[in-house]
């Protein structure tokens, strides 16, 4: 049976026509917005291979070898280019905000960032121990989502990119 993760990519892949096609989504006023998405190729396995040694959840790994780097929700409003409400980092990216990191971050890892509100990490202790991992985005990070990243990525997607978080 196929993943969660690797249905929802490819599912967005398919509707998107690897990301050529715009989408109509409903925004919270009401409003029905288009919106694109940009989906990067897969990783190559030693960029995989470079990560190993952070034990990431295995849907994260797999989203990775799917697409290293997504783009969600790319929005206009009122002719105004708003730009991507999320960027779901690369490896390379990864690292570089990794790196940037103070040393209180030594256990978490940035997966992502969200337009106006911040980053999320991974707290790899955290995951190590059984423990919710996913951190909310922003100057929420000392929170963690009861799920796991494929089971947020899939709520996002389905909110329309906001913050269904927040709801």
């Amino acid at each position: 049976m196929e993943s969660l993760i690797r249905r929802r990519i490819n599912s967005l892949i398919k509707v998107t026509k690897h990301g050529e096609k715009a989408l109509s989504t409903f925004q919270l006023d009401g409003d029905v917005q288009n919106v694109s998405f940009k989906i990067e190729p897969p990783a190559h396995a030693d960029d995989i291979e470079k990560i190993k040694r952070w034990n990431l959840p295995q849907d994260y790994i797999e989203f990775l070898s799917i697409t290293n780097g997504l783009f969600l929700f790319d929005t206009t409003i009122e002719g105004i280019p708003m730009g991507y409400t999320c960027e779901v980092y690369s490896i390379r990216k990864m690292i570089k905000e990794k790196e940037a990191l103070p040393k209180s971050f030594v256990n978490k890892v940035p997966i992502l960032h969200i337009r106006d509100v911040g980053d999320m990490y991974i707290d790899i202790e955290k995951y190590r121990l059984g423990k919710s991992y996913l951190t909310y985005p922003g100057i929420e990070a000392d929170r963690y989502f009861d799920f796991s990243f494929s089971k947020w990525l899939d709520k996002y997607m389905v909110a329309g990119g906001n913050e269904f978080w927040n709801f």
